[in-house]
């Protein structure tokens, strides 16, 4: 055996090492209380139904004036086809976090190296706590920006550092900036920084630089642009009030977005280790992000450099300026910095291992994510009983199956409850949303069941007395039937 297949054996077992790690991970949250499958992934998938099924192109995720539905595009012609499978919808989303692991791994390889990139991608894809819960779910903009955001990385190093800018290069970090932005505008807080640095450095080409990278940027945002034009700029007006001032969401941002995100909060506020042990490892990666950082800006003297210390350093600033990122309790928005950070800490852990022989190093770097594993992902699954299986959706099983056997195929009631059942049934049985201050997303939906004739709707909520306005007819024409944790209301008319 060749010098050279030895190394790519040895290349290759470490990738089926790292993405098996992954695999495993996903499918226990998936098997425990952290796979049950809500009303905004069903929406993700009905997204991509609607889109073949009824024509409807949204701009935007329906009922919202922000979040692109890219994925619903992308997926539409697979889950056409999945016959309302969760898991298909599931695993296409975590897919997409694997695109955005790989396209670390080019950032970081054409800002350092191929040992600091292999241990990069690892982090992201091993991702930690908070993260490796969303990971697992079937939102829409998350990690196809994720992805967007290490692309941007990638392209703007490129940019950097050309002497004079290609206007190929220029416009497609100016594309993938501006396509940032629309898939969820909260990434401008990373990717306005990340830009900045090729702008700063080619500042003074007008023709090279500004014209091509501003035109693909509005190109990108073309469709958010012109849907914005034509309904009066719902974008810009505000849609919500938040708790909490501009210190309050910065201070949270690291005493309980970033310690969630990464693990070692659980998610009702406690520590996984104790207090002392937590907050130690939780300053231990952040000195690791800031050596990380350091070592970026000193190590060469390219302007490229200066990304990742650029986006980091203004983006908590910038973050602090969205009152909706007040919101900490699942971790979600640490996938802002996520990719940046891990670039950072790939980039300080292998800085020793230039030296090294092929075989140290893929030992290195695996012992390296498994510490990593070792330290965000299992206590943190542990101490949220994440390793405790069993059928989180059997509810919708339950209610599918009555449904089935009553022969109706219209329901109505809680946003939360209804749209999974939608989904999940090919849209064989559709959903309107009744009795609940919540966006229509639907209209095809929620006309047909609305219009139909009342006796022919059920309707779904949680136990508990409700307002008879949310039926469509008296409520004590209703058979109310307990369905394990969900109330299932059936019109006595129905024949039932």
């Amino acid at each position: 055996m060749t010098q050279s297949t030895k190394k790519w054996l040895c290349i290759a077992a470490l990738g089926c090492v790292l993405i098996t790690i992954g695999v495993a991970l996903r499918v226990v949250v998936m098997d425990s209380v952290f796979g049950a499958f809500n009303a905004d992934e069903a929406s993700s998938g009905l997204h991509s139904l609607a889109a073949i099924r009824d024509g409807r192109l949204p701009v935007v995720i329906a009922g919202q004036s922000y979040t692109a539905v890219l994925d619903a595009y992308l997926f539409s012609p697979i889950l056409n086809f999945a016959d309302g499978s969760v898991a298909v919808l599931k695993w296409l989303f975590v897919g997409m976090w694997a695109v955005a692991a790989a396209a670390t791994f080019g950032a970081t390889r054409r800002l350092v190296d191929r040992r600091s990139a292999a241990l990069a991608s690892a982090l992201v894809w091993l991702a930690p706590g908070g993260l490796l819960l969303l990971s697992t779910l079937a939102y829409m903009g998350y990690a196809l920006a994720l992805a967007v955001a290490a692309g941007t990385v990638w392209a703007t190093a490129i940019a950097a550092d050309q002497v004079e800018p290609t206007i190929r290069q220029s416009a497609l970090v100016g594309f993938l900036a501006g396509l940032g932005f629309y898939v969820h505008p909260m990434f401008a807080t990373v990717l306005l920084p990340v830009v900045c640095v090729a702008a700063f450095v080619h500042r003074r080409d007008l023709r090279r630089w500004w014209l091509p990278a501003v035109a693909a940027a509005v190109t990108a945002n073309g469709p958010f642009i012109a849907w914005n034009a034509m309904n009066g700029w719902p974008s810009l007006q505000k849609t919500g009030t938040f708790p909490g001032t501009y210190s309050d969401r910065f201070t949270g941002f690291f005493t309980k977005l970033l310690p969630r995100g990464l693990g070692l909060l659980t998610l009702d506020g406690r520590w996984v280790f104790n207090r002392a042990l937590s907050i130690g490892l939780f300053v231990a990666i952040l000195l690791g992000v800031v050596a990380g950082c350091v070592m970026l800006a000193t190590s060469a003297r390219r302007p490229s450099r200066w990304i990742v210390p650029a986006g980091l350093i203004a983006c908590f600033p910038l973050m602090a300026l969205m009152p909706p990122l007040i919101f900490s309790d699942d971790g979600r928005y640490a996938i802002i910095p996520f990719a940046l950070m891990a670039i950072a800490l790939g980039t300080a852990a292998t800085r020793v291992m230039s030296t090294w022989s092929l075989r140290s190093t893929v030992a290195a770097i695996a012992g390296a994510a498994v510490l990593w594993v070792g330290i965000t992902a299992i206590p943190f699954l542990d101490r949220q009983q994440g390793f405790d299986s069993g059928d989180p959706n059997a509810w919708q099983d339950r209610v599918i199956n009555r449904l089935d056997e009553l022969d109706i195929e219209l329901l109505a009631g809680y946003y939360w409850f209804v749209l999974p059942i939608e989904y999940r049934t090919d849209r064989e049985i559709r959903t309107a949303i009744s009795c609940h201050p919540y966006t229509v997303r639907f209209p095809s939906s929620q006309i047909l069941v609305q219009q139909a004739p009342p006796e022919s709707v059920a309707f779904l909520f949680p136990p508990g007395d409700h307002d008879p306005s949310c039926f469509y007819l008296p409520q004590d024409s209703y058979k109310r039937e307990d369905l394990g944790g969900m109330t299932l209301y059936v019109p006595i008319s129905s024949g039932t």
